[in-house]
């Protein structure tokens, strides 16, 4: 991986090769922040660069025996923990060297995944993962070697709040006492789940979320994608290129959200039970679902925050744009304060029954009609 390849992140990348140049490599190391962010890649490249026999003035050099095995995540010098579980594969005492290969193919595919995606990749979506106590007793036995042909003895830990107890102790034992020429760089989410010992030995590296100019210019050039949907993709990502990627996946899904919107609002504000009607029949298909309903929902939510945003904070936070953005300049004055905790109100509301396998009919008409009264609800005016 090389740091040319990440999404973004260019004060961090700059700080991270500074610091291998300047010598001043901590022996442990924490990269806090989602994995959306880049955490991952951004760990995989700085040890590139640390083992890199030919750096360049900003990169690793990509063509050095170290980069081609690092690239395929192969090197033998470089160790890999990561949270498992028991599968229809491996019966007991799951660990790390177990998936080896999966978790290369993962990130050989893209190394911006987050704990849904590997439980999906290693089959074990129902149940929990952690690394445990056995995994820590052959990460001292790995560690415990000479280096076979680089300088440095490197273990990344993917999801170290995954750590169970006893695994976290056994390795705070190897922050405490690290043998020569050994690296441990911890990647977490939350920190206030790791053990207090262990942040304070460790050397913090927070990494911020991703600049939307970044990831618009990603979604350009990489993606192929036209300016505008970019930039809309970009905002609504928030920094984060997995957000970003599932937006992009649902964006068709969005489309059609938009539009039933449009027609339940509309059919709303006049009080049009036949439209109502007709609305509630499209969204109450078996086509659509359970799921989809929810989806919806949440779609919702997010057109009401918006309509907020753009009453009472102004353009700096607006996330809608397009044909999307046209709308909200038109619905945006009937969400103020004196409806928009009944709106959210009742939007929440059903998207719990919803997920109680509520009757679809019965809960979205009903929901039309408090709508209805809702949206006719007058702003306040100050008298000066």
């Amino acid at each position: 991986m090389l740091f040319k390849e990440i999404i973004g992140q260019e004060k961090l990348k700059k700080r991270l090769i500074q610091t291998v140049n300047e010598g001043r490599i901590s022996h442990a190391q924490l990269f806090l922040g989602k994995s959306g962010f880049g955490t991952l890649p951004l760990a995989i490249a700085y040890i590139q660069y640390i083992n890199c026999t030919n750096k360049q003035e900003s990169d690793s050099c990509g063509t050095c025996n170290s980069c081609l095995k690092l690239n395929k995540l192969s090197h033998p010098d470089v160790h890999f923990s990561f949270p498992v579980s028991t599968n229809s594969r491996v019966k007991t005492k799951a660990l790390s060297d177990d998936f080896l290969h999966s978790w290369r193919e993962i990130n050989l595919e893209s190394p911006y995944f987050d704990l849904n995606d590997w439980h999906r990749k290693i089959d074990i979506e129902q149940k929990q993962s952690l690394i445990n106590v056995h995994e820590s007793q052959e990460l001292i036995k790995k560690l415990n070697l000479k280096p076979y042909e680089a300088e440095f003895k490197v273990l990344l830990v993917w999801k170290a709040e995954h750590l169970n107890v006893q695994a976290s102790n056994k390795l705070l034992k190897l922050i405490e006492e690290p043998t020569g020429k050994t690296i441990i760089i911890l990647i977490a989410e939350d920190e206030e789940a790791l053990l207090k010992t262990i942040t304070s030995r460790t050397q913090l590296i927070r990494v911020p979320l991703i600049e939307k100019e970044a990831l618009s210019s990603y979604l350009v050039q990489e993606m192929e994608i036209d300016s505008e949907k970019a930039q809309q993709l970009a905002i609504l990502a928030e920094g984060d290129a997995i957000l970003m990627r599932t937006k992009m996946n649902h964006s068709e899904e969005q489309d059609f959200f938009f539009q039933l919107f449009v027609t339940w609002m509309r059919a709303c504000y006049e009080a049009n039970i036949e439209k109502m009607h007709t609305w509630v029949e499209q969204i109450s298909e078996r086509k659509v679902g359970r799921e989809k309903q929810k989806r919806f929902l949440e779609y919702a939510l997010e057109v009401m925050r918006e309509g907020m945003i753009r009453n009472y904070v102004g353009k700096d936070l607006q996330r809608f744009e397009g044909a999307e953005g046209k709308f909200m300049l038109k619905f945006a004055p009937f969400v103020h304060e004196n409806n928009v905790f009944g709106i959210m109100e009742l939007l929440n509301e059903a998207h719990h029954n919803i997920s109680r396998n509520a009757y679809a009919k019965i809960l979205f008409m009903d929901m039309s009609m408090k709508f209805a009264n809702l949206l006719r609800v007058k702003k306040r005016t100050f008298v000066s």
